[in-house]
């Protein structure tokens, strides 16, 4: 499982992301990345993690392995949900949570792992449009 967080920088305070309870995968966090570099940064992901960086038909369509994409935050306004339907990706957010309000940042952080979990046990909270 490999996991790319595009904009943490974009969380009020510090983006501190709790261990993930699996035995294997991989973990990339940038402060954010541009346009130019997004899609290549998330070519080999299975889940990107985004507060507010568009996650497009482009990027989605490098992404081959990409199976789940969590808005962390209240709004998944900025993902293609059209191109992530057509290819069977699973949109999550956190639902309630305000990245832009640091007291909400830890809540973020822990319900995107929690979130991550689900998804990986066959059960996944927080669908957007479930």
């Amino acid at each position: 499982m490999n996991i790319v967080v595009v904009d943490a920088a974009h969380l009020a305070g510090e983006a501190d992301f709790p261990m993930l309870d699996v035995p294997k995968y991989g973990w990339q966090q940038f402060p954010a990345l541009d346009p130019a570099e997004l899609a290549e940064r998330c070519w080999r992901s299975d889940a990107i993690v985004t507060v507010n960086t568009p996650i497009d038909r482009a990027v989605i369509d490098k992404a081959f392995k990409l199976a789940l994409i969590v808005a962390a935050g209240d709004d998944p306004g900025h993902i293609d949900h059209a191109a992530a339907g057509e290819r069977g990706i699973t949109v999550c957010h956190i639902p309630g949570a305000n990245p832009a309000d640091a007291a909400h940042v830890p809540h973020i952080c822990a319900q995107v792992v929690t979130t991550i979990a689900a998804y990986l046990r066959g059960a996944p909270i927080n669908v957007v449009g479930a």
